[in-house]
């Protein structure tokens, strides 16, 4: 209609006949049970019609119309504001077809698409942004599930609240739409305004689901929802750059369970058990590569424990190389260079240094370098000139040195009173030397948040245990006082797996167990509980160079 206008402009229709029933790769428009649905990331919107479906590729989807039996769809979505709804002329009673017809004002890549059509029950709540704007959210299940959706619904609300909060996003439509069946084949998927889950993902009862049940289903929404503006808004310009929209969202994520429920620690531990058990054995393992890959077979492959998990750890790395109020400036500045555009990780960090008048161009080797680095230390303290001294040691399989950012700091080695609160040592060269005057020895607590994804070892190749066994008891970091018992712990297994004399390291496993179930100041159980729990058998497998299961669970 606009052709004759503007002499540039090429209308193409096209009129296409698939069979979804058949549609046996679950990728595009596919039925499932009794509903059809769509997944259409990465490559799935070229089996519904033909289209240029890479990410870079982004168009407005002005309307959607769906047409359905009456009988047996009666819920017709799609992305974007709901236009119009009702009865198509014509038809019998049982063959009575109806239809709705969606409008997305707003630039996508057509691998946000999404189509669901079913019998489904509905949860209705509102959300008031905060420019003042009532957001319809509508919540659709299998009818005997809806009972079991009122806290996804408090999630994605929290989630709504805290994005406008720390980030000063807010959501831009009108309509927010959730539907989490059993048929859907992925765990969940960040279609604008129509975000589609597995029941697992997002069903939750007092009765048959435990905590771990109930923190899974409120960042998996929350997660999802924050792709709206790192990821929907703002996309990749290729899949190479899959880690941009992931990596962030992850962080963003871990960010909102963290604060939301006060636990940020207990979070932080959580996630790191995740990227030592499943990411570092990633980057041991043949299938090694960095976040940003150069090269796919198939895009399904792409979706690593790397890309995903190692990615977030790069971003964490913005934020403690930056700060918190940094980190918000370059995420501000991204957004309005950005927005509406397909973008690459360059243009995130080029935003993040631009924004904060840094140079970050050696930050950058982070999105190319496979593998897990090695950091090593060294340590000591000069009584007579009252230094503490620190050395550092990087190797990675980056041909120069990368940019590790160690977050250090120190404790009264008698008191146990900080005496160097949280201090982030930027390590750029190969080799590098840290001096702090003190008045006594103290203990150096490092590392602190698992602040990089690197092994940190010591020089002489094993622990300090009472150090160890000082820091699990008196450590001001949560993080790192959990650890230094798991390092403290994994020393005293390996000892009885190697038949060593390990009764003074086990005395020191029972003074920390004590000290943690008796320290007041831990306001945390779930804190407690974590810095009681043993290493499991995947991460004492990595602390060994043969690896004899048997062994290891007996004297674990």
């Amino acid at each position: 209609q606009g052709a004759s206008k503007n002499e540039n402009v090429m209308i193409v229709r096209t009129t296409v006949e698939i069979v979804p029933e058949e549609n046996t790769q679950l990728q595009g428009l596919y039925k499932s049970g009794d509903m059809y649905c769509t997944q259409c990331e990465a490559e799935g919107f070229r089996r519904i019609t033909y289209y240029p479906d890479r990410p870079d590729v982004m168009a407005t989807f002005e309307q959607v119309r769906v047409e359905a039996n009456a009988k047996d769809f009666p819920v017709l979505l799609s992305n974007g504001n709901l236009v119009k709804e009702g009865m198509c002329e014509g038809g019998t009673n049982g063959d009575k077809r109806k239809f709705a017809i969606w409008s997305d004002p707003f630039p996508k890549p057509s691998y946000l698409f999404a189509l669901v059509a079913g019998d489904l029950g509905c949860l209705e709540d509102s959300f008031t942004t905060m420019s003042g704007r009532n957001v319809a959210l509508r919540f659709y299940s299998e009818h005997n599930n809806v009972s079991k959706l009122s806290y996804a619904v408090e999630s994605l609300k929290r989630a709504m609240k805290w994005d406008e909060d720390t980030f000063g996003l807010e959501y831009d439509l009108d309509l927010f739409n959730v539907v989490a069946v059993e048929s859907f084949n992925m765990g969940a998927m960040e279609n604008k305004s129509l975000n589609v889950f597995n029941t697992s993902c997002v069903l939750a009862d007092p009765k048959t689901s435990s905590d771990a049940n109930y923190f899974r289903v409120e960042g998996i929404i929350g997660h999802e929802y924050f792709h709206n503006w790192t990821g929907n808004r703002v996309t990749c310009r290729d899949w190479f750059q899959l880690t941009l929209k992931e990596g962030l969202t992850v962080f963003r994520d871990q960010q909102f369970s963290g604060q939301i429920n006060n636990c940020a620690a207990v979070q932080r531990i959580s996630n790191v058990l995740t990227v030592r058990g499943m990411q570092f054995k990633e980057d041991a393992g043949p299938m090694s590569h960095p976040i940003r890959p150069n090269s796919y077979i198939a895009m399904d492959n792409f979706y690593t424990a790397t890309v995903y998990r190692k990615g977030a750890e790069v971003i964490r790395m913005y934020d403690t190389i930056l700060g918190t109020d940094g980190f918000r400036k370059g995420m501000d500045l991204y957004f309005k260079r950005h927005d509406g555009s397909a973008v690459t990780c360059d243009d995130f960090l080029a935003a993040m240094a631009d924004a904060n008048d840094t140079d970050l161009s050696q930050f950058a080797r982070w999105y190319s370098t496979s593998g897990t680095p090695t950091v090593t230390y060294v340590t000591s303290f000069d009584e007579e000139k009252g230094l503490f001294v620190v050395g550092l040691s990087q190797n990675s399989r980056s041909d120069e040195p990368l940019f590790i950012p160690v977050a250090f700091g120190l404790l009264d080695k008698e008191t146990g009173e900080e005496v160097l609160p949280t201090t982030v040592l930027e390590l750029k060269e190969m080799n590098q030397t840290f001096t702090f005057p003190v008045k006594k020895d103290v203990v150096p607590s490092i590392l602190r948040n698992f602040s990089a994804p690197v092994k940190m070892v010591p020089a002489s190749g094993v622990v300090n245990e009472s150090d160890m066994a000082f820091l699990a008891s008196h450590d001001t970091d949560g993080f790192n006082r959990w650890d230094s018992a798991q390092q403290l712990y994994t020393a005293a297994i390996l000892k009885v797996m190697d038949g060593k004399e390990y009764a003074e390291t086990l005395d020191l496993v029972l003074s920390t167990f004590g000290a943690t179930l008796n320290d007041a100041s831990i306001s945390d159980d779930a804190i407690r509980a974590f810095a009681l729990i043993l290493p499991g058998e995947s991460t004492l497998a990595e602390a060994v160079s043969v690896v004899d299961p048997p062994a290891i669970r007996n004297a674990r």
